[in-house]
């Protein structure tokens, strides 16, 4: 079910690379196969770090989360490469002054190369709510 917004900036789509932060957990290397049981957790955690980046207003942090060339889907078009994703960040987090990103997970599936996550989010601007529905598309790139 969607959720209507106000604004038209609705995160739609992420392309990340995951390797950064799968291979940060100490029981797992970068050579360790991660398994359909394993990605729940690991995409909790990629979900809760852009999450809290980008309330920290970092987003160079949130964009290196993403793969080089990752595309980044909003209401008003897409954005390609990581560079232009992080400008675009950095616009939503200091000239639009967005704030207090919740997001809540509803389904995570993870199959060979691909796995996704999507629920809800909400998110603060100085005169409005921003509610819609998010989807995250995740890649292992060269194994990773």
């Amino acid at each position: 079910m969607y959720r209507a917004s106000n604004w038209p900036l609705a995160l739609l789509s992420i392309v990340l690379t995951v390797s950064p932060l799968w291979s940060q957990s100490p029981a797992r290397t970068m050579n360790t196969r991660l398994t359909p049981a394993d990605f729940p957790a690991a995409i909790k955690n990629i979900r809760e770090t852009w999450v809290r980046e980008f309330n920290a207003g970092h987003a160079d942090k949130v964009a290196a989360l993403y793969a080089e060339g990752a595309v980044l889907m909003r209401g008003n078009g897409s954005v390609h490469s990581r560079d232009s994703i992080e400008a675009e960040l950095s616009r939503s987090i200091i000239a639009a002054r967005a704030h207090n990103y919740t997001v809540e997970s509803l389904h995570t599936e993870y199959t060979g190369n691909l796995g996704y996550d999507t629920g809800i989010y909400d998110e603060d601007f100085p005169h409005h709510l921003a509610e819609g529905n998010y989807l995250m598309v995740i890649q292992k790139i060269d194994g990773e």
